[in-house]
């Protein structure tokens, strides 16, 4: 996927598929540093007055026109791209997210297996992480889609009771009142959404349905809300903005090119416009035009992270590999705690297996994973870049953690086992790759078990650790 119109989304998202079973709908997962960033940000003051931990609580993009938003697997929130797209003032996101962690403080995940309809807690966590196939090769910078389906796809698995929804409902309003913000946007969302109570069951958005809603709720909470004295409080500018940069940036990778320059015209000169269009001319391969976009946009802001991000992105999926290394750089230093942009950097440094360049690309993926170590692809890379410098030991220990996460256990225990026997004996990272191979091990016994059938015993690893996906079209 070097090229960038390989797919139908180029730029920043990456499109990996997956076949679901053909009663399931499918669902894609996005990842994008910034959106991800904007939705914690405004959710960062709701879950503290909640108590909740905002580094424990986990955001997840679903790319869906359905206006839907709900929580699964513990603290994470899903949060549907059609709802984004419609929203016309951050409260009305900040509302729902304020709604959906009143769930999460509720306890009502508890009835969170009951709806999967035996989809398993597993299946659920490897949609979310999509791990095994963020590492086909696809680039992890600034975005990727991830398809899969199951029982789980049909997003109206957990359907809420009213007691549950009006115990979501206060809570929402109190953990907004706590925060100093208005409930307005809570009440003006419910709002939008009530004329769909009438409709039949198969047509409701799948908010609707798994968020049953009735007027008089609806008329209950403006009551309770209005008491506030946030009530009138209108949002921050600086939270306007982030939801203009959302949506242009949702329209640019989402729509097709001539709904952008229906939404975004060429007259049209704001920053939001010229996001959008620099994302749809990229898309359309029109560099010359996507770049005097961005160039624009980084003449108001050079130290943007995202604008750079982009115009990173745009070189390197142009060809231009070596030019998108500055630009990725600077992103990396106006964002350092954003992951995915040092994961950005790493890729673009070894793209040419260049030994001089294995370092910085390690320092990054290392740095990377500590913030957060769920990525598979950015242990792909990290694997990648030990091997480019003949470093078979760290390259085996790399394997093995990209394929924990993507719950590929009998690869991640030959993997570790390798870093085991060939690395420094009572070294943290001979210890890491003694516990990966024990839970690898584990998890390969259990599957067998569960079969009926007897484990294998202990094999032998191969004598060569996984080389990062090189000699691999899939990518391992």
């Amino acid at each position: 996927m070097r090229h960038a119109f390989k797919t139908a989304l180029c730029a920043l998202l990456i499109i990996v598929s997956a076949i679901a079973p053909a009663h399931a709908q499918q669902i894609s997962i996005i990842r994008d540093a910034e959106i991800e960033r904007d939705i914690k940000i405004y959710a960062t003051p709701i879950w503290r007055a909640a108590g909740l931990d905002p580094d424990v609580v986990r955001v997840h993009l679903v790319n869906d026109n359905s206006i839907n938003a709900f929580v699964a697997a513990g603290q994470r929130i899903f949060v549907f791209t059609g709802m984004l797209k419609v929203a016309e003032d951050p409260l009305q996101v900040i509302g729902v997210l304020a709604h959906e962690t009143g769930h999460i403080t509720g306890g009502h995940l508890a009835r969170f297996q009951d709806g999967l309809k035996g989809a398993s807690t597993i299946s659920i966590l490897s949609l979310v992480l999509g791990a095994a196939a963020m590492a086909a090769g696809a680039p992890a910078a600034g975005a990727a889609i991830l398809g899969s389906g199951g029982e789980f796809a049909t997003r109206s698995f957990l359907i809420y009771t009213r007691t549950q929804e009006s115990a979501a409902d206060q809570a929402g309003l109190g953990f907004l009142t706590a925060s100093g913000q208005s409930g307005s946007g809570l009440i003006s969302f419910f709002e939008y959404l009530g004329d769909q109570e009438s409709l039949m069951t198969e047509n409701k958005d799948p908010y609707v349905r798994s968020h049953p809603m009735t007027q008089d709720r609806i008329d209950r909470l403006r009551t309770d809300a209005e008491k506030s004295p946030y009530w009138d409080t209108p949002a921050r500018p600086e939270d306007v903005e982030r939801l203009k940069r959302i949506k242009a940036k949702l329209v640019g990778f989402l729509e097709h090119p001539t709904i952008v320059f229906q939404t975004y015209p060429l007259g049209d000169t704001s920053s939001y416009a010229r996001y959008a269009r620099a994302i749809a001319y990229h898309r359309q391969a029109l560099e010359t035009q996507a770049m005097a976009e961005v160039d624009a946009l980084l003449a108001e802001r050079p130290h943007d992270p995202y604008y750079l991000e982009l115009k990173a992105q745009i070189l390197f999926e142009s060809g231009r590999i070596e030019d998108s290394i500055e630009p990725y750089r600077a992103a990396v230093a106006a964002a350092p705690y954003e992951p995915l942009l040092r994961v950005s950097l790493a890729q673009s440094l070894l793209s040419k297996e260049d030994k001089s360049r294995a370092d910085e690309a390690i320092e990054n993926l290392v740095a990377a994973n500590k913030m957060e170590n769920d990525n598979g692809f950015s242990w792909h890379q990290l694997a990648l870049a030990y091997t480019i410098k003949d470093d078979v030991a760290m390259a085996a220990l790399a394997a093995a953690e990209r394929y924990t996460v993507a719950g590929e256990a009998p690869s991640a225990a030959r993997q570790a086992k390798i870093a085991v026997d060939k690395l420094k004996p009572q070294s943290p990272e001979w210890f890491r790759a003694q516990d990966l191979y024990m839970i690898a091990r584990a998890a390969v016994e259990d599957t067998y078990r569960r079969r009926g059938k007897e484990p294998p015993q202990e094999e032998d690893p191969e004598e060569s650790p996984d080389d990062g996906g090189k000699n691999d079209k899939a990518g391992g």
